[in-house]
């Protein structure tokens, strides 16, 4: 549950940062819309490539200057670390569609790191339609590191992840052990501190 925290708090970014980017103001108007979607697509701070279910996944992370937050980032708290990637298909008709999430935590500061409590969830259409999460899935997801480092400034993270994700009706109901898909690929984003 720890890891669905995670999630609806990246959501949260992703909404305020939508709906200040899609106001309309005397000064900004649709330019503002522009400018929020080419900034998913060019200015993003990582990639994820993934297959889903057989088909071709690819999403970028991004920082929000305006909320100062990220959707890619982590969050310390002594020894463990709490990582959140939050891919976004610059292709979709809106952000909060084709989102691929990826969390886990570790003991330690690189890439040998002890790691634990990796969750992967698919979002096809948004947070107010089903989606399909690794909660409770066999076999549990798995995460690899290749590079970790969480720098002042200068934070990243690339690594391997492969899960199996059964539906959820929303995200209080039961997993649907009989609509199951597999996700695996890699993801390489820099990393921003949470506060």
């Amino acid at each position: 549950m720890n890891a669905m925290k995670h999630i609806l708090a990246g959501f949260g970014t992703v909404a305020a940062l939508m709906t200040a980017a899609c106001s309309q103001s005397p000064d900004t108007g649709t330019e503002a819309e522009s400018q929020f979607q080419g900034r998913i697509e060019k200015s993003g701070i990582g990639e994820v490539k993934a297959t889903i279910d057989g088909s071709s996944y690819r999403g970028a992370t991004f920082e929000v200057p305006s909320e100062d937050s990220s959707t890619a980032g982590f969050r310390s708290l002594g020894p463990v670390t709490t990582v959140s990637l939050q891919a976004h298909d610059p292709d979709a008709e809106s952000v909060m569609s084709n989102v691929l999430s990826i969390d886990f935590t570790v003991t330690g500061n690189d890439a040998s790191a002890p790691l634990s409590g990796a969750a992967v969830s698919y979002f096809p259409a948004g947070m107010s339609e089903p989606f399909y999460s690794s909660e409770s899935s066999e076999p549990a997801p798995q995460v690899s590191l290749s590079a970790l480092s969480l720098d002042d400034g200068a934070a990243f993270v690339t690594g391997r992840f492969a899960a199996n994700l059964c539906r959820k009706a929303d995200f209080f109901s039961e997993a649907d052990g009989s609509d199951c898909m597999a996700v695996e690929g890699t993801f390489e984003s820099d990393l921003r501190e949470s506060t």
